[in-house]
């Protein structure tokens, strides 16, 4: 009898934990929290630090770098602020910032010109996967480039398609990655850098189906085309 009331008892447990843990492995929310991710994309700016309502979240990020997704409680208005590592003074800042619960955001530390002030963009992310493709967001925030980035596909060898892409537009596309998918990228008027700087492709090496990317196009202090492949799930 006692054997039969142990049993009973660890089988509870044990049961417990499997609901709980089944709650906690919904992408990693529990119910009532957003997350949120912080890009430093002035490529003429120092490390900065981020704040929600003065609080520092996640690590200090470098130009080119962000920092992982981080948990917030949902449905609360933040002050933004970002500060300089070196003097902790104020760069840039937005105030009564609401992010939904169960939404994932990224906020961009960004120039529009060099020498202008630095300003902060909140983007909701779609992190919301097609197993059988992937998503992929462009967004040029390139403000040293002097022309607008050439998006080419050239899945089809004998019809690449090309779109612009200008400086603070978005672009969504979905695709099929396999061993013939291609994107390349170029700027519309190439510097006179010789032979032109390695931009990343994307093809089935740096992409996967099921996947949601963002590909952050940005240029370094010489004006030269970057770009960013993120996985965004």
């Amino acid at each position: 009898m006692k054997n039969t009331v142990l049993f009973s008892k660890i089988f509870l447990l044990f049961a417990c934990a499997f609901l709980i843990s089944s709650c906690i492995k919904n992408n990693n929310f529990i119910k009532g929290d957003a997350k949120i991710r912080f890009f430093q994309a002035a490529s003429t700016d120092t490390t900065q630090n981020f704040y929600l309502n003065g609080i520092q979240i996640g690590t200090s990020v470098a130009y080119n770098t962000n920092t992982s997704y981080v948990v917030i409680p949902g449905d609360s208005v933040f002050n933004i602020t970002s500060k300089n590592i070196g003097t902790g003074v104020d760069a840039a800042s937005l105030a009564n910032q609401k992010f939904k619960i169960g939404q994932n955001y990224s906020v961009f530390y960004y120039k529009e010109k060099t020498g202008d002030p630095a300003k902060l963009k909140v983007y909701t992310d779609d992190v919301k996967p097609d197993l059988d493709s992937a998503k992929l967001t462009f967004m040029n925030l390139g403000y040293t480039l002097g022309s607008k980035v050439v998006i080419t596909d050239s899945t089809n060898t004998a019809k690449p398609i090309e779109s612009l892409l200008g400086y603070g537009e978005i672009k969504t596309f979905k695709v099929k990655v396999n061993k013939i998918m291609k994107y390349a990228f170029k700027l519309s008027s190439p510097t006179a850098t010789n032979p032109p700087p390695v931009v990343t492709r994307l093809d089935s090496l740096t992409i996967n189906n099921g996947r949601v990317y963002l590909i952050l196009f940005d240029g370094d202090k010489k004006g030269e085309l970057k770009n960013r492949i993120i996985s965004s799930n």
